[in-house]
């Protein structure tokens, strides 16, 4: 049975449900909702965690130790139901392990735990992924998907708000095409900030290669208030919302891997951007979110 999760302090509620691990509400002392409320004509997720892969294999297969597996976008964590580990006023942590289903599809041993803690204005979150085998490497992905309900002000439109990125520094967009990723197009951009537009998705998510962390903000000119996104050690970073549906919603996405290059080779050893743990290592995956 699903269960639903609250955390909340002086400055923000938050609701996380068991399925998925998935943020489905984040509000403010006064009540203003920021988190996309998953309509199921347009998009029917609120903040999907992305795991063991972040985007599309290219056919939708891959091939480890010779043979085929076959996974859907993002990976099935999405759509698991998560253990609670422990919960107090102002922290959550949610877990999933391998089993028989995985095992399937993904031959991995594995513990994900996921954890959600509220300090003032900001929402810290980590993806602790641990390999529970005792002699074999495990290669995976992992990523964020949250959605943001905008307008977050009301009487403001989605054209009032823009997406800025700091520091101010030229950063490589990465191209995609039918969903898998084309570095030959990859290009130096110098300036990526833009006002939101529906149209600006006409190409599917804006993607870019992290060097360092970034703060990427929704903002705008008619209201102090904004959301700011802190990548932590993400390794890349998508913006994306529903098109040509048009949904008052824009995602920032902080990754731990990418989508599968178009000339891959299948192998997930080989994967364009995948991230290697030793057996019996731990990997940890942060990023944050503040509502100013």
């Amino acid at each position: 049975m699903m269960e639903t999760y609250t955390v909340q302090n002086d400055f923000l509620k938050i609701q996380v449900k068991s399925a998925g691990a998935e943020i489905i509400s984040i509000q403010d002392q006064a009540q203003n909702e920021y988190i996309w409320q998953a309509d199921p004509e347009i998009w029917n997720r609120h903040a999907p965690v992305l795991f063991p892969i972040v985007g599309r294999l290219k056919g939708d297969h891959y091939y480890y130790n010779d043979q085929k597996f076959e996974m859907s976008q993002h990976g099935f964590a999405r759509d698991r139901d998560f253990s609670l580990a422990s919960q107090n006023d102002n922290k959550l942590v949610l877990e999933l392990n391998d089993d028989e289903e995985t095992l399937s599809i993904y031959p991995f041993h594995f513990k994900l735990q996921i954890i959600y803690q509220l300090v003032k204005d900001t929402l810290q979150i980590s993806y602790i992924v641990e390999n529970k085998d005792t002699a074999e490497k495990m290669y995976f992905a992992i990523g964020a998907h949250p959605g943001f309900s905008v307008p977050f002000v009301k009487g403001l439109q989605y054209s009032d708000f823009k997406i800025e990125l700091d520091p101010k520094e030229t950063r490589s967009r990465i191209a995609l095409k039918d969903s898998n990723i084309d570095l030959s197009q990859e290009q130096r951009v110098e300036d990526q900030d833009f006002t939101l537009t529906h149209d600006a998705f006409v190409d599917d998510a804006i993607i870019y290669s992290l060097s360092q962390p970034s703060v990427i903000t929704i903002k705008s000119d008619l209201t102090d208030k904004k959301i700011q996104l802190d990548t932590g050690n993400a390794k890349f970073v998508g913006i994306w919302s529903q098109y040509p549906e048009k949904g008052d919603f824009v995602c920032i996405e902080p990754w731990w891997g990418i989508a599968d290059k178009i000339d891959t080779d299948h192998q997930l050893v080989n994967k364009y951007g995948i991230n290697t743990l030793d057996p019996e290592q731990t990997f940890e995956a942060y990023y944050s979110i503040s509502f100013k």
